[in-house]
């Protein structure tokens, strides 16, 4: 039988107020938006959601003017709900296998149509995180 993972539905603080300002146009809401979804990860209260595939952390780095903070942001969810016009498949594939950790653009993650060449680093979970 075909078991679902679990994954943390969280996102940074900060990324609530990009929500209000349209983000929700590319990402789903996530159940939680708190400093527990920052590193390091506190999962006490946070909620999780069912996922057929795999569990995501995507990290981005917050610049201001070109001008990096040292502030790093966090999302966490499934791979196939996190963002609204879903990943890209050759990018996912990567995943699919292994947990893993890597850095790439976040143009090459997901299916947006202007997305930008930011680094982001994204850290897959195939079991429950």
């Amino acid at each position: 039988m075909y078991r679902q993972n679990r994954c943390y539905s969280c996102m940074s603080p900060m990324y609530e107020e990009f929500f209000k300002n349209g983000l929700d146009r590319y990402f789903t809401p996530p159940k939680n938006f708190s400093y527990q979804c920052d590193e390091p990860m506190n999962p006490e209260s946070m909620h999780l959601v069912s996922c057929r595939t795999i569990c995501l952390t995507v990290q981005q780095d917050l610049y201001i003017m070109g001008q990096p903070t040292g502030k790093r942001l966090f999302m966490r969810g499934c791979a196939l709900t996190l963002a609204r016009r879903g990943l890209n498949n050759h990018t996912l594939s990567m995943f699919d296998r292994y947990d893993i950790c890597r850095e790439m653009s976040a143009a090459d993650l997901f299916r947006h149509d202007r997305a930008d060449s930011q680094r982001v680093r994204v850290c897959s979970c195939l079991g429950d995180r």
